[in-house]
């Protein structure tokens, strides 16, 4: 127990039995630890970081070597209790602490301290030329020594490779090909050994199959999106509500709001991860830190290098709007690719910043799973087109943003998005392989200009190229773009949303006020005025917001030339009356 009176919130704590024994806050999962002995003797299970895998994993070490004491009052306790319950020698393994190894050689000793560690703990010596072999020979010795088949437990099995693409160098694809001999060779052994085995459970963020697991392991069953597991990691509703009453309670009389209340604002920002298009779950990380913390944060995006994500998006021109209600069949979601050519909503989905919204029988629909991925994964789009300089001031927009949009303030509002924009430094963080397929567009068009008269490539550097590529951009980019910002500030936004005849191009509510807003491009600034009065005739015409009591109508003009927003107009449903916004445009960065 803590001061207060209430039991101690594990933030951070995923050792099983240490959990156990400080008398922590436990949402009881136990029921699930026989019933993967029953589903088949390889089981695999995919799930995103800080979601309970580490867990989980020393949960079923502490079952299978009968510890009952860990587990006096929770749902495993009467199949321990029962005669037929039979205690096993474990192997756990971990590896995580092997990654970061930066040579084969120091990758092969890493796991060679693991397996010691293990041989160490069932008192049998280790041996072998290198990993694989020694691990071979640990399963057999143990399963002699001790007369009883080994349960083998191998949590975050891709972390090895995972953290050389993370760390990508000039040495990249020897590394790269190295980790994967090495783990696929040690992985190999699970299947070489099965007469020594009872059981394996493997837990990773992926499933791409050339971490080694897949491509050795033919008969191993994926639980990742089974119904009957869809709750097997995570809390649900119900297991927040019942687990952490006391700390809701707490947390809302500080906050001064009604426990109602705050269990709303908890779900709208942390709730929505979900493995089987169907059972909604939050991530444990971020519930037990907010509960500590009392402050609503992104805490799981801080909880990881934001290295591997950072790389992606540089690497894969992408918006934050384009995944949002992405269909996909079931193929995708049982078998998304692999890393290195993945598409984008593979990558996104496998390293958890997309999840599984609905499922039929051939499909699902992806989406961003809370409130809480969509304002991390929208400030990194924004870091991802500026320059490092500005990151700080990025941040400070979403806030301020956040501010102006709870206040109904479409000046202030327009100001920050001038500001935005003036941020990005647009193809100027393009990499060489940006650069290239820039210059692939432009001289394809060239060529094709004149059917069957192909014109010379053009010389012209990737960056005059980006540049006039720029000026024929239509207003979907810009739409994504502060579609990306309003996400960031927190607000729930719908692009080109169907409304009687025709599409607004965003829609954004936060609190009390709903916003439209309608895009139109010109040259310059001198058809600013214009565009955004044809963009008003439009939202009234076509009748935009009409299912909002009193929403804001904003109409928006874009200046090529500008890059940015050269004019704005403006109505409130409460006056009535138009009004125009005066446009200062930021110096660029």
């Amino acid at each position: 127990m803590i001061a207060d009176g209430l039991p101690e919130l594990p933030v951070g704590c995923h050792l099983f039995e240490e959990l156990r024994l400080r008398d922590a806050v436990y949402v009881d999962k136990t029921k699930y630890l026989p019933m993967l002995g029953n589903t088949g003797k390889f089981i695999f299970c995919a799930r995103p970081r800080r979601f309970g895998k580490s867990l989980t994993v020393t949960a079923l070490d502490a079952f299978y070597s009968g510890r009952i004491d860990l587990f006096r009052g929770l749902t495993a306790e009467k199949v321990m209790d029962a005669t037929d319950f039979v205690a096993r020698p474990v192997i756990r393994l971990d590896m995580s602490s092997v990654a970061g190894a930066g040579s084969k050689r120091v990758l092969e000793k890493k796991i060679m301290c693991q397996l010691g560690v293990s041989s160490k703990r069932h008192g049998v010596t280790l041996r072998g030329a290198d990993s694989a072999d020694a691990f071979l020979l640990l399963l057999i010795d143990v399963h002699e020594s001790t007369a009883k088949k080994v349960v083998v437990l191998i949590d975050e099995f891709d972390s090895p490779v995972i953290s050389v693409i993370q760390r990508k160098n000039p040495a990249y694809a020897e590394q790269l090909d190295d980790t994967r001999n090495v783990m696929r060779s040690f992985y190999l052994r699970i299947k070489t050994a099965d007469e020594h085995i009872e059981s394996a459970f493997i837990t990773g963020v992926t499933r791409f199959s050339r971490m080694g697991v897949f491509s050795t392991l033919n008969n191993l069953i994926d639980i990742s999106l089974e119904p009957e597991f869809g709750a097997f990691m995570g809390f649900t509703q119900d297991e927040l509500e019942n687990n952490f009453k006391e700390f809701i309670t707490k947390t809302a009389n500080e906050l001064g709001k009604s426990e109602k209340r705050l269990l709303r604002m908890i779900k709208d920002y942390y709730n929505g991860f979900s493995f089987d298009g169907k059972t909604r779950l939050y991530n444990p990380f971020s519930i037990l830190s907010f509960l500590h913390a009392k402050i609503f944060k992104n805490y799981w995006i801080k909880s990881e290098s934001k290295t591997l994500i950072r790389k992606f998006l540089n690497d894969n021109s992408v918006t934050v709007e384009q995944f949002h209600g992405k269909v996909v069949d079931d193929d995708f979601a049982s078998d998304p690719g692999e890393i290195d050519d993945t598409p984008p909503e593979g990558f996104l989905y496998q390293a958890g910043y997309l999840t599984l919204r609905y499922r039929n029988h051939t499909e699902f629909t992806l989406d961003y799973p809370n409130r809480e991925v969509r304002l991390s994964l929208s400030t990194l789009f924004f870091e991802n087109i500026s320059p490092s300089t500005a990151w700080l001031d990025i941040r400070k927009y979403g806030r301020d943003l956040t501010r102006h949009l709870a206040s109904g303030d479409v000046k202030g509002m327009v100001g920050i998005f001038t500001r935005l924009l003036s941020s990005i430094i647009y193809y100027d963080h393009a990499d060489a392989n940006r650069e290239q397929r820039v210059m692939t567009m432009v001289d394809g068009a060239q060529e094709t200009a004149d059917e069957g008269s192909p014109k010379e490539p053009s010389r012209e550097t990737p960056r005059v190229l980006a540049e006039k590529l720029l000026r024929t951009m239509g207003e979907g980019f810009y739409r994504s773009i502060l579609h990306a910002g309003l996400w960031m500030a927190g607000a729930l936004v719908t692009a080109e949303k169907g409304e009687n005849i025709d599409r607004s191009d965003l829609e954004a509510v936060y609190g009390r006020y709903p916003y439209i807003i309608e895009l139109k491009m010109t040259e310059d600034v001198t058809g600013g005025e214009k565009a955004v009065k044809a963009g008003m005739v439009q939202i009234d015409e076509k009748g935009y917001g009409r299912s909002y009591k009193d929403p804001i109508l904003v109409s928006l003009a874009i200046g090529r030339k500008e890059r940015n927003i050269v004019a704005c107009l403006f109505k409130s449903g409460e006056s009535g009356s138009v009004k125009a916004v005066e446009i200062k445009l930021p110096g660029k960065q």
